[in-house]
């Protein structure tokens, strides 16, 4: 998370004035993912934007666009000591000057707490970046296996297993052991390891790592594994826009391989009793991953509120909204504006491995709803060229 000094005073001024994300995206013509990305990536907004910005708030421009330059001139910084602080090279020394391939952005689904919807929020995700003509890669970090079975269908995952085909598991083992025509065990093959075209579409290029129960097996003898998905991710990185890891809900040897492949967290809450009791966890765990590995850049880009039951707007759910949003405010993580709402189609497009708004019977409140939420999270992790 990059906190500059206009957005912590942008910030402030939407509290003091009760102004909501939405409503400032509203106001100034700009998506609710750009205004995030002002608040939490470290984005600049141009001079007239900040003197409408000042406007909107009945505010001295000059202020905000001091603050604004100070933002300027600390970004700058930033990426000059980046640019020229790594060591000169010697005369024996090649310099590559070839640019580097663009790489995928990563993006790890996480919950401390069960039963939150990562798995379906997962793979809509993946359907609207496969939709939009993106290069997609979905992992299946979870024993459960869900995501497998909701992308490939039950009956192809289970085809998947019986033929002793390669899963995440083998990522974690560095082998693909003997079995059907093989004799012996075989080193891993990235490319033969990741499913391809598992979408809906004819012309779909989302792939999918699946898993499978014994996944398990790694949390019995965690040590010197915690690395080896960072590494298999970057040998495909360059070959997809988005890597989606759906996680298991627990602190484990799991979660440490998600945050070394990832750049950014979304994490699904339920806004019921104890809604928060993942999220200290989560926090705990964040902070001391961060301090024991200082050179890796993770942070929760949002918050999704995911209503999958019936009694959200009641006096329960309220409270629990206000209990996840005071916690969010404290570590300065996003709360996303746009939610999850309730509908039985989410549970039937995983029945029938469909995008939401292919599933059979769905509402349009419910499919435009999802694609306002899928716009939101892809301007916070920066694929902008996906955001309306």
């Amino acid at each position: 998370m990059i906190v500059t000094p206009f957005a912590r005073e942008l910030k402030r001024l939407r509290a003091e004035q009760g102004l909501t994300v939405r409503e400032l995206s509203s106001r100034t013509g700009k998506s609710v993912g750009y205004i995030g990305k002002i608040e939490v990536k470290g984005e600049v907004p141009t001079p007239e934007l900040v003197q409408k910005i000042a406007t909107i708030f009945g505010q001295d421009p000059r202020l905000l666009l001091e603050l604004a330059r100070k933002s300027l001139i600390m970004q700058a910084q930033r990426q000059i000591h980046s640019k020229y602080s790594i060591p000169l090279a010697s005369d024996d020394d090649q310099i590559d000057d070839e640019p580097e391939e663009p790489m995928a952005t990563v993006v790890s689904l996480i919950n401390m707490k069960g039963g939150v919807g990562k798995t379906t929020l997962t793979m809509q995700l993946a359907h609207a970046a496969d939709t939009a003509d993106m290069k997609v890669l979905a992992i299946d970090l979870d024993p459960q296996s869900n995501l497998s079975q909701a992308l490939m269908g039950t009956k192809d995952y289970l085809s998947h297993l019986k033929g002793n085909s390669p899963t995440v598991v083998q990522i974690f083992d560095e082998y693909i052991p003997a079995g059907g025509n093989a004799k012996s065990p075989r080193k891993i093959d990235m490319d033969k390891l990741v499913l391809k075209k598992v979408g809906y579409w004819n012309s779909t290029t989302l792939d999918l790592i699946p898993s499978r129960l014994e996944l398990s097996r790694s949390l019995k003898n965690p040590t010197g594994k915690e690395r080896r998905l960072a590494k298999a991710v970057a040998q495909v990185a360059d070959q997809y826009d988005l890597i989606l890891i759906d996680c298991a809900p627990t602190e484990s040897i799991l979660t440490d391989a998600a945050y070394f492949a990832s750049r950014y967290l979304i994490v699904p809450i339920k806004p019921e009793f104890m809604a928060t009791i993942g999220l200290p966890l989560l926090a705990r765990s964040i902070n001391e991953f961060q301090l024991e590995n200082d050179d890796h850049e993770i942070e929760i880009a949002g918050i999704v509120f995911n209503h999958s039951s019936t009694y959200t707007s009641g006096p329960e759910g309220q409270r629990s909204i206000k209990e996840v949003t005071d916690f969010a405010a404290e570590h300065d993580w996003h709360v996303c504006e746009n939610q999850m709402k309730y509908s039985a189609s989410y549970a039937k497009a995983a029945r029938e491995a469909t995008p939401i708004g292919r599933t059979s019977y769905v509402r349009t409140e419910v499919s435009s709803g999802f694609q306002r939420l899928k716009d939101e999270i892809f301007g916070l992790v920066g694929l902008t060229q996906v955001t309306a």
